[in-house]
C-alpha cells in the first residue's frame, strides 16, 4: 500500500512539473564575446540539474575508486573473524568432545584474529595439560599474556594448573593476587581449596570451607569429610598442648562442635594431653545430643572418673538410645577394669548378641584369660581372626 501511495505523489509531481515548465516563458542569455547564446529557462534548469547529478556520480565514483583497498582490507580482516570465530567454536567442541588433538589445532586457526587468540590460547593450554604436554601447555600460556583483557582468566588457569601438578606455593600465591583484586567466585574457593590441603595449611582449608559451604559449592558430605581430616591434622599438630587444643575447640562453630566426629578427636587429643576434665565435658555434651561410637570409645578412655559415675551416665545413654552395641562394649569393658566380672561379661555378650565385631570378641576373650577361662578365651580369640579376616560390612548408621 506504501509504494502505491509514492507512486500517486511522484505522478502528481511530475504533472505539476510539467505544468510549471509549460507555462514558463523566460529565456536565459550566456554572454561569451564574441558570442552570445540565448536558452530556455526550462533547458537551464535541466542543464544544471544533469550537471549536478553528473558531478555527484563522478564524485562518489572517485570516492569509491580511492576507498577500495580499504574495503578490501576490510572483507579481509571480517573474513579472517569469521573463520577464527568458526574455528573457536570448533575449539570448545573438541575440548568437550575429549579431542585434545584437534583442540590445538583449531585453537592456532583461532589465533588468526586478536579477539579470539587468547580464549584460543587457554583452552589449548588447557587440552596440552591435559595431555601431560608440559612444554606446549607453558608456550600456550606465554601467548595469551600479551591480552590484558584476558588476565584473570589467565591467572585462575595456571593457578588450576598449579593444583594438578601440586605446586601448590605458586597456586596459593596465584590465588591471593586473584583474591586482592576481588575474585572470590565459586571456582577460585574451590581451587584454593584444594591447594590449602595440599599444602597442609589446614587453618586456612577450615576457613575457606565456611565460605564454600555458605555458597553451596560442594557436597555437604565432601565438606564434612574435608572438614574432619583438616581437624584431626590439627589436633596431631597440636598434640600435647593442651591450651592449643582448647583454643582450636573453642575457634569453631557451634554447628561445628556438634559434630560427633570433630568432638571425638578433640576429646581424645584432650586425653592424650592430660586434660581429661576438658574431654569429658566435650564427651558428656556431644553423647547427651546423639550416640556415636567413637564418642563412646573416647569417653571409656577418660580417667578420673568414678566408677558409679562412669556407670550411671554410660547406662542414662543406654535408657536413651537402647543397647547400642558401642555402649553395651564399653560398659564391658569399663566394668572388666574394675574386676566387675560378673557385668563385664553379660554386657560383652549382650554387646555381641547386639553385632557381632572384632572388638567385642578380643574384650570377652581379654575378660576370659583374666579368670583363667582358657578354652573359651582361645574360642573368642578364633572367632575374632576368622572375623578379621573376612570383609568388613557396611558401616552402621548413628
Amino acid at each position: 500500500m506504501r509504494w502505491l501511495v509514492w507512486l500517486l505523489v511522484a505522478f502528481a509531481a511530475a504533472v505539476g512539473l510539467s505544468l510549471l515548465l509549460r507555462f514558463n516563458q523566460g529565456n536565459v542569455a550566456i554572454m561569451w564575446p564574441p558570442y552570445r547564446i540565448d536558452i530556455s529557462v526550462n533547458l537551464a534548469l535541466a542543464t544544471l540539474a544533469a550537471a549536478f547529478i553528473l558531478l555527484h556520480l563522478v564524485l562518489v565514483a572517485t570516492a569509491r575508486a580511492l576507498g577500495l583497498p580499504q574495503r578490501v582490507r576490510d572483507y579481509r580482516t571480517r573474513r579472517q573473524q569469521e573463520q577464527a570465530g568458526a574455528a573457536l567454536r570448533d575449539t570448545v567442541l573438541a575440548y568437550f568432545d575429549g579431542r585434545m588433538g584437534r583442540v590445538e589445532r583449531f585453537a592456532r586457526t583461532a589465533q588468526a584474529s586478536r579477539d579470539t587468540a587468547a580464549p584460543a590460547a587457554l583452552i589449548a593450554a588447557r587440552a596440552a595439560h591435559r595431555m601431560n604436554e608440559r612444554e606446549r601447555r607453558d608456550q600456550w600460556l606465554a601467548e595469551v599474556g600479551a591480552d590484558q583483557g584476558a588476565a584473570s582468566a589467565l591467572q585462575m588457569t595456571q593457578a588450576e594448573l598449579a593444583v594438578d601438578d601440586r605446586r601448590s606455593a605458586d597456586a596459593i600465591a596465584i590465588l591471593e593476587r586473584l583474591q586482592a583484586g576481588g575474585a572470590r567466585h565459586i571456582v577460585a574457593m574451590r581451587t584454593a581449596l584444594r591447594a590449602y590441603e595440599q599444602a597442609e595449611r589446614w587453618d586456612e582449608v577450615i576457613q575457606t570451607l565456611r565460605l564454600v559451604e555458605k555458597r553451596d559449592a560442594l557436597h555437604p558430605a565432601a565438606v564434612r569429610s574435608l572438614r574432619l581430616k583438616a581437624h584431626a591434622a590439627l589436633m596431631r599438630r597440636k598434640a600435647g598442648d593442651a591450651v592449643a587444643i582448647r583454643t582450636h575447640w573453642r575457634s569453631l562453630r557451634a554447628d561445628e562442635r556438634a559434630d560427633a566426629d570433630m568432638a571425638a578427636a578433640t576429646a581424645t587429643a584432650l586425653i592424650e594431653a592430660g586434660a581429661d576434665e576438658d574431654a569429658r565435658r566435650i564427651l558428656e555434651q556431644g553423647l547427651d545430643a546423639t550416640c556415636s561410637a567413637e564418642l563412646v570409645k573416647a569417653y571409656g578412655r577418660v580417667s578420673g572418673i568414678s566408677l558409679r559415675d562412669r556407670l550411671d551416665r554410660l547406662e542414662g545413654w543406654r535408657r536413651r538410645y537402647g543397647d547400642d552395641p558401642d555402649l553395651l562394649l564399653t560398659l564391658g569393658r569399663v566394668c572388666a577394669n574394675d574386676q566387675l566380672w560378673g557385668k563385664a561379661e553379660d554386657y560383652l555378650r549382650l554387646a555381641l548378641a547386639r553385632q557381632a565385631s572384632v572388638e567385642a570378641h578380643l574384650a570377652l576373650a581379654d575378660l576370659f584369660e583374666s579368670l583363667e577361662r582358657h578354652e573359651e578365651a582361645a574360642a573368642q580369640f578364633r572367632l575374632a581372626a576368622r572375623m578379621a579376616a573376612e570383609p568388613a560390612p557396611p558401616e552402621r548408621s548413628s
